[in-house]
């Protein structure tokens, strides 16, 4: 990208401030009516890429996508009013509102797992709160990453810029004074995109991962979990910054679990399924499990130093251990810093707020694996080393807004004058007399 592609971007940007919501709004109904006319492109740059299945890319790319955005095109117009809120007995007189002013220029670093989705839907929050973009997709999806170049050129001609590259690429964007920060990916390159914007005092977003549990107790439904973590696994080949990592199942129901599980596997053909996006990444995963990927696997472990347990799997392989109750299930979890998601299969309301007290996480599901996200009336992130910042709907239109305080006296201006030198003994009783009023 060039200096003055940059300052483009920049000047265009403070124009989007005097925008009013029809003209955000129909942005995004083009980008809308622009995805369900080349769905079948989608989908093709997406079985291309690392030959994924059609009816997943259309659930999780396509359709999650064209939620969002319908949501937004609805609720825009009222996001975007000044908001009135209180103001203390002290300032009487005044009035407070909060206003909601773009940010600037913002830029997106997509990753590969879900090229389409986890570009698209930040874009779609960034456009809404009247921002330029610079979107840097993953050099590993090529042709899904062309595609939205593409998209970007057809749609967003002024607002919209994609930058083809490796990491080399994103290097070079990183040189510049953009206004906000947005990237998804790994937690171990979410630390070198926070020290170069800690460098320039730009503010980020990242949405990482980590090692995500699952917690099965004795009241569980095990054909339901079963189901539920195959599933997770299965789709898009276990590589999903939400599937579950790890898996804690009490001693007395361990093997009904392990036994249900490959008896649910073994159906499976492998035929329709996304594959492991490089063979790097692929022989990474068979060193781990010293065998041949299956389409879902879970792996009976002892201890928890077992290679398995030391990093992020992002695979379609499970390791399981066995816990007696939810202290020593706490401790096994608590060695791991804070995940993405945490997962809790149980019947029991005491031991799901156990559990939910005693581990922190971005997010949660209870007899639910991945589909908070889902959800854009949820603030989708992690916490910690498993992210930082939250989007998906308002959230997402309040992360790429600066929410601005203003403040303006209407009437009792006099009273003002009341915290103005000099500083009287009346003015000392009425302090007092406030003070009194607060205690």
């Amino acid at each position: 990208m060039t200096p003055k592609t940059f300052n483009n971007l920049k000047e265009k940007s403070f124009q989007n401030r005097f925008d009013i919501a029809n003209i955000r709004i129909e942005k995004l109904k083009k980008l809308s009516l622009w995805i369900k006319n080349n769905e079948t492109q989608i989908c093709q740059a997406l079985q291309t890429d690392f030959n994924k299945p059609e009816f997943e890319t259309q659930v999780s790319e396509i359709l999650i996508v064209q939620i969002e955005l319908k949501y937004f095109i609805q609720n825009l117009k009222s996001w975007m009013k000044d908001k009135s809120v209180s103001t203390p007995l002290t300032l009487i007189g005044h009035k407070s509102q909060i206003r909601f002013e773009n940010k600037g220029v913002i830029l997106i670093i997509s990753p590969w797992n879900y090229p389409f989705q986890l570009a698209i839907n930040p874009l779609i929050a960034a456009i809404a709160a009247g921002n330029t973009v610079v979107i840097k997709p993953s050099e590993l999806t090529p042709a899904t990453s062309n595609l939205i170049s593409e998209l970007c050129k057809t749609i967003f001609t002024n607002d919209v810029v994609v930058e083809l590259g490796d990491k080399h690429k994103t290097n070079e964007l990183l040189n510049y004074q953009f206004d906000h920060v947005f990237f998804t990916g790994s937690t171990a390159v979410g630390r070198i995109i926070a020290t170069k914007c800690a460098e320039k005092l730009i503010p980020y977003t990242l949405e990482l991962g980590g090692k995500s549990p699952v917690i099965i107790d004795e009241t569980a439904d095990l054909d339901d979990a079963v189901q539920k973590i195959h599933w997770a696994k299965y789709l898009n080949r276990g590589q999903t910054c939400v599937a579950p990592d790890y898996i804690l199942v009490q001693t007395n129901i361990y093997s009904e679990f392990m036994n249900k599980y490959k008896e649910k596997s073994e159906k499976f053909k492998t035929d329709n399924i996304s594959h492991i996006i490089t063979e790097h990444h692929e022989l990474r995963l068979i060193q781990m499990t010293l065998n041949k990927l299956k389409s879902t696997e879970l792996i009976s472990i002892q201890n928890t130093d077992h290679p398995l347990m030391q990093d992020e799997i992002f695979g379609p392989v499970s390791p399981v251990l066995s816990f007696d109750d939810v202290d020593q299930a706490v401790e096994i979890i608590k060695k791991h810093a804070d995940p993405l998601a945490f997962y809790i299969f149980s019947k029991s309301d005491s031991n799901i707020d156990d559990y939910l007290r005693k581990i922190p996480s971005g997010g949660a599901g209870i007899n639910a694996i991945s589909v908070h996200l889902g959800n854009h009336h949820l603030p989708f992130g992690g916490r910690g080393n498993s992210g930082q910042g939250r989007y998906h709907g308002y959230f997402g239109f309040l992360e790429f807004s600066h929410q601005r305080a203003i403040i303006r006296q209407y009437f009792f201006s006099q009273i003002t004058q009341l915290i103005f030198p000099p500083y009287t003994p009346f003015k000392n009783k009425i302090l007092k007399i406030l003070k009194f009023m607060n205690s």
